[in-house]
């Protein structure tokens, strides 16, 4: 019975999420904003949803007044549940109406990086549109994989899949697609990767606000060991006019040391990009997401964490 319950109510969170994904393509942005407010009153001033923890970060890493912060967690909740509503209209969106909204600065620069031949590893974050990235390269013929944890509801990942796939784009496992990802690279196609959520005690140590952050060490271990360049990209939204996907200069991995430095000066240099966009537009970051969970002394024996307790002790060594 038990397992019959939590089936059924897979099945109904899968149900809903596809009732808003049709609801949001359609309705007006209005209605949107007010949506997004209205829920973000019940998320965060009745429910206080991670506010405090929303606010002490926006205190600590963007030097804010606690009444600064206040507003902007609210800000933050708001434009996070309106770029939701945005995103889930992928599900049945169409092709035109998709491109009409999107307008795109730098397409050289992958267009660069995919003519070496190489395979190329495009990297973004929790930021803006993040989900429509994919979609609008599949659209216009670019071969992209991305690389996606799997829901523990399986109804809402079928979901995710069929959203993320019907335009052409393919998906693969983070934890189980090694061989698909070496596969896709080796012809030459585009890796989508997410690269700014705690990776635990096996990440790459990089500083994110001058604080201490585990990051994903898929990106730099897989361009040091392809020859695959890496694009940093972005998808600002602007629902008064198109959203911008935004594509900046390639990081060429022949430029580092093939070793635990080299990936880690790799890591911090598209970090140091996100952390100035966050600067920038901080409300069009997940600031939900417990991104410094995870620190150097936790865990020792990882090799870029020794990195980072180097550079602490070096650093309170001159300070003395």
């Amino acid at each position: 019975m038990k397992q019959l319950l939590k089936n059924l109510f897979h099945r109904l969170q899968a149900w809903l999420l596809d009732l808003l994904a049709r609801s949001c393509n359609s309705m007006s942005l209005s209605r949107k904003k007010y949506l997004a407010s209205l829920l973000t009153i019940l998320a965060c001033r009745i429910a206080g949803l991670r506010r405090r923890e929303v606010r002490a970060s926006l205190q600590l890493h963007l030097g804010m007044s606690q009444s600064e912060a206040e507003q902007m967690a609210e800000k933050v909740f708001r434009h996070f549940l309106l770029n939701a509503f945005e995103m889930a209209s992928l599900a049945c969106i169409s092709r035109e109406k998709l491109l009409d909204k999107i307008e795109i600065s730098g397409l050289e620069h992958l267009d660069d990086a995919l003519a070496l031949n190489r395979g190329t590893i495009i990297v973004s974050g929790h930021f803006g549109l993040w989900e429509m990235i994919p979609q609008w390269l599949a659209i216009n013929g670019y071969p992209v994989c991305t690389v996606v944890r799997r829901q523990n509801n399986h109804y809402v990942d079928t979901w995710m899949e069929n959203m993320r796939q019907r335009f052409g784009g393919k998906t693969t496992d983070s934890g189980f697609g090694i061989r698909e990802i070496l596969r896709a690279l080796r012809k030459g196609e585009i890796l989508a990767l997410m690269v700014d959520q705690d990776n635990g005690k096996q990440g790459i140590f990089v500083r994110f606000f001058k604080h201490w952050a585990s990051a994903p060490t898929g990106p730099a271990q897989l361009a040091l060991k392809t020859g695959a360049p890496i694009v940093p990209l972005f998808m600002f939204p602007n629902f008064a006019g198109k959203h911008l996907l935004k594509i900046y200069p390639a990081i060429q991995p022949e430029e580092y040391a093939n070793n635990d430095e080299g990936q880690r000066q790799i890591t911090a240099r598209y970090t140091a990009l996100l952390e100035d966009l966050v600067r920038q537009q901080p409300h069009n970051w997940f600031w939900l997401h417990r991104r410094w969970k995870t620190q150097p002394d936790d865990a020792p024996a990882n090799p870029w964490a020794q990195l980072a307790i180097k550079a602490d002790s070096s650093k309170a060594s001159v300070n003395r």
